[in-house]
């Protein structure tokens, strides 16, 4: 009972968590459009935004079906719904921090970036191991409980969010490669660093044209 009462708690928070931040990505998102419309900043777009859009149906179809495998007990079905889910974004996550740091530092040529992606990933990656560690914890509970089919819940579990894990490197991979888009373009700080790009751009050229100026009124001055 302990575990269990222990298990809920961690999943509950690991979904509270989530929807709070799903809540602060649309906001960022919408803050970033905002922003970028008033600056005219342009930032490079994922070119796999229709593919891209497959992920959610895909995570959500496999995990009523894990949900439905493992009826009868709540619990069960929770960790069922959403490891598949859990998988394919610790997997996904990385490739899309590895694309963006890598595209970023190409266009920006600004290492600062590279810590914004790389914190972004740290809390994914935390988020998505608390579900692991539910698991873990109500190991005792659910491996007393068994699948429609008569297999361990526990076993059926771990294969679902094994088979997510998969899911979300293929997805990841075939979203990053040969994309020149941002992938984790809803993060503000993004627009921001894009923002500064442009302004020193315009500053540079500013006062190259300046200089070409200043040369030619010296030449003037020459003759």
């Amino acid at each position: 009972m302990i575990w269990e009462a222990l298990s809920i708690l961690l999943l509950l928070g690991f979904i509270g968590i989530n929807i709070t931040l799903a809540v602060a990505r649309i906001s960022g998102k919408l803050a970033g459009i905002t922003l970028r419309k008033t600056l005219r900043v342009d930032i490079p777009k994922n070119e796999k935004k229709h593919l891209e859009r497959l992920f959610t149906p895909v995570w959500i179809a496999v995990g009523l079906v894990g949900a439905w495998k493992t009826r009868w007990d709540i619990l069960a079905m929770i960790f069922a719904f959403l490891a598949f889910r859990s998988g394919a974004n610790v997997s996904r996550t990385l490739i899309y921090s590895i694309h963006d740091g890598r595209l970023v530092e190409e266009y920006t040529r600004d290492s600062r970036i590279l810590g914004i992606i790389g914190k972004a990933t740290r809390i994914s990656l935390l988020l998505e191991g608390m579900f692991v560690v539910a698991l873990v914890v109500s190991y005792k509970t659910l491996s007393t409980a068994t699948t429609a089919s008569g297999r361990p819940t526990t076993l059926f579990i771990t294969g679902l969010w094994l088979l997510g894990l998969v899911f979300g490197a293929v997805f990841g991979w075939l979203i990053a490669r040969n994309n020149r888009g941002i992938l984790l373009e809803n993060q503000i700080s993004i627009v921001w660093l894009f923002a500064g790009k442009k302004g020193k751009e315009k500053t540079e050229a500013a006062l190259e044209k300046t200089r070409g100026k200043v040369k030619g009124f010296g030449r003037y001055l020459e003759r």
